[in-house]
């Protein structure tokens, strides 16, 4: 499932949609590469347990859902999305944070192309 409608400029969850958020500061992306590096560590601290992990994702999930959809995972919860839909999503924007930054980029990955080829044709 892809969330991201390029056409829209929009995430599309369910019945809610949220404002694509494009070119996020460098500051709130270096944030998630020094996160990186805490669960680098945290995987080989012998004292971490499933808690530890436990806070580390939603820490994650929360500044994903701030930065990327300017929303709470709270809120995103209300739509009644799926636990399976959730982490999807998460890895989604995340991926467009990361990896593409703005929607023009979005338009050149592969992924985005068939959805939106799909989409077309269904309308």
């Amino acid at each position: 499932m892809v969330f991201l409608d390029i056409s829209k400029k929009m995430w599309v969850v369910r019945d809610r949609e949220y404002p694509v958020i494009e070119d996020v500061p460098m500051k709130d992306l270096m944030w998630f590469r020094q996160k990186i590096k805490e669960a680098s560590k945290l995987k080989k601290d012998p004292k971490a347990d499933e808690l530890d992990a436990l806070r580390f994702d939603e820490e994650w999930w929360e500044k994903v859902c701030e930065i990327g959809l300017n929303t709470s995972s709270e809120e995103l919860m209300e739509s009644g999305i799926t636990a399976k839909e959730f982490r999807e999503l998460m890895a989604e924007v995340y991926n467009f944070l990361a990896s593409y930054g703005t929607i023009e980029e979005a338009k050149q990955s592969a992924l985005y192309a068939v959805e939106t080829k799909k989409k077309e044709k269904k309308q």
